[in-house]
């Protein structure tokens, strides 16, 4: 793996699974030697940004992992808009830069899905395509994932964007039925995209359950 690479961790909705795999990734990328970083450029609410910094012991400034957060976790534009700030492209692709200096790899959580607003112009498509990211889209293995992930797909490929994979993340722990048992394969076959793997539920969510569980997952980064 090259130097400085970076790779955005987007998702077909939310709470799918995106903090989790872009944990899952850090950890098994650390475990084959690499110096990982993290960023979340925009954030609403909640503290997906800390936990990351926190469980992969990362010593970059908070700021610069996370540059635009607001308090209210509603859609980027208007909960920047009501915190009376406004997100920058320029600004985010800075901090990048000075954690791709850093590291041999950053990985990118996104604020929800592609099509998510960061302003009232500006789309996680628009900044995935500013960066020049390729991406990995994350799934839910339930019934309706079909639909979700094949939309999300056509939008990056019409966008021109760098697709590595698609990864399925079990969110909780519900046994297997039809659709979690055959939705991986038909979304290969029907998007010719290539599926990483399925990190499962993982209680407890740590480095040690990480490298027991998800050794499989094919790091196509």
């Amino acid at each position: 793996m090259a130097k400085n690479k970076i790779i955005f961790i987007t998702a077909t909705d939310t709470g799918v699974g995106k903090t989790v795999t872009t944990f899952v990734l850090g950890v098994l990328l650390k475990a084959q030697g690499f110096n990982v970083g993290i960023m979340k450029p925009a954030q609403c609410g909640g503290d997906d940004a800390q936990f990351l910094k926190k469980a992969l012991d990362i010593k970059d400034d908070p700021r610069l992992i996370n540059p635009f957060y607001a308090p209210e976790p509603i859609s980027p534009h208007l909960a920047f808009h009501r915190a009376g700030l406004k997100f920058d492209p320029l600004k985010a692709m800075a901090c990048l830069k000075e954690l791709q200096e850093r590291h041999d790899i950053v990985i990118i959580e996104g604020a929800g899905g592609l099509m998510v607003p960061l302003t009232n112009r500006y789309y996680n498509l628009d900044l995935m395509a500013d960066l020049r990211a390729p991406i990995i889209i994350v799934a839910r293995l339930g019934l309706g994932t079909l639909n979700h992930t094949l939309l999300t797909i056509t939008q990056a490929k019409a966008r021109g964007l760098m697709i590595k994979g698609i990864v399925f993340c079990q969110t909780e722990p519900s046994s297997k039925g039809i659709p979690e048992s055959t939705n991986p394969q038909e979304i290969e076959k029907l998007s010719g995209e290539k599926v990483l793997g399925i990190i499962p539920y993982l209680k407890p969510l740590n480095q040690k359950n990480i490298l027991r569980r998800c050794q499989d997952l094919k790091l196509n980064v």
